[in-house]
């Protein structure tokens, strides 16, 4: 399962845990609201979500995403030789 999708999942979660439908949540983050993107992106196949756009879908159910911090990256780690 990949990132979108797993994103879609816990969108769908949040928004049916509150009891908000697909329009309610598009009237909150789009200026023209546009449900048909909530259910592409809920089902994972919506293309080119930003951070933004995420930032506004857990604004509009105030939730939060954590992020696991990673280790740097080192360059030489990843070297072919």
């Amino acid at each position: 399962m990949d990132s979108l999708t797993k994103f879609g999942q816990y969108i769908r979660h949040h928004r049916n845990k509150i009891g908000m439908t697909q329009k309610e949540l598009s009237q909150k983050v789009f200026s023209k609201p546009n449900p048909e993107y909530i259910g592409r992106l809920e089902r994972g196949v919506a293309a080119g979500i930003t951070f933004a756009t995420a930032e506004k879908l857990l604004t509009a159910l105030n939730s939060e995403m954590q992020f696991i911090e990673f280790e740097p990256y080192v360059p030489e780690l990843h070297r072919r030789f």
